[in-house]
């Protein structure tokens, strides 16, 4: 099954997008992806696409302060979910946009397993806001 998704920004090289079904709530900030287009299993294996791909995520978070939708970031590589059983690693990285509240400041507390979360997603408006912004920028 294919998770529903908003690509905001794309290349050659790399797909920023917003899961329809994010990690954190809105009110504790907004989700975004950094997928690189080469399916790598891990940051470490190709350092200079682990580099391009926290490049383009640093855009982003930079991108997303001048719109002021957060006032701060959590960048983070990950691929947990990969290692479950049935499941591939795949590096990719994920801009937690923090929205200032309870747990502003706080480490973000992801969901244990995949689809164990029920959020909302970033609104039309941010949506395009930041694609726009991003299109105009990258």
């Amino acid at each position: 099954m294919k998770k529903e998704k908003w690509i905001l920004w794309s290349n050659k090289r790399f797909e920023v997008f917003t899961p329809a079904n994010p990690h954190i709530p809105p009110k504790e900030g907004l989700h975004i992806v950094v997928l690189p287009k080469v399916d790598v299993a891990s940051a470490w294996i190709d350092q200079d696409l682990c580099a391009d791909t926290f490049k383009i995520a640093a855009e982003v978070a930079q991108v997303m302060e001048e719109l002021k939708l957060a006032p701060w970031f959590n960048l983070q590589a990950n691929g947990n979910w990969g290692l479950l059983p049935g499941n591939t690693p795949r590096f990719h990285v994920h801009i937690y946009a923090r929205k200032k509240g309870e747990t502003y400041g706080m480490p973000v507390q992801l969901p244990s397993a995949p689809e164990t979360y029920h959020n909302e997603p970033m609104t039309k408006k941010e949506r395009k806001n930041v694609s726009e912004a991003l299109n105009a920028r990258l």
